[in-house]
């Protein structure tokens, strides 16, 4: 398990889905955002380090946040 916990980008730790919290990589966390209409947060921090305001993770959400920030 240690290449998905270094692949992980997530900085929320003290998340029980978190895959430094468990042995079964990052499954649980996209089973659970895939169920809500939801996309990780580690998608987000591929564009942006900073979500620190963001507060809407659906897809639709996802494709904003991207054009809203993505460089020419």
């Amino acid at each position: 398990m240690t290449n998905q916990k270094h692949f992980c980008t997530c900085t929320e730790t003290t998340c029980q889905l978190n895959p430094c919290n468990h042995d079964l990589g990052c499954d649980p966390c996209i089973r659970k955002n895939l169920n809500k209409g939801e996309i990780p947060g580690c998608f987000f921090h591929l564009i942006d380090d900073d979500t620190s305001q963001l507060h809407d993770f659906t897809i639709e959400g996802f494709v904003k946040f991207y054009m809203d920030t993505k460089k020419p």
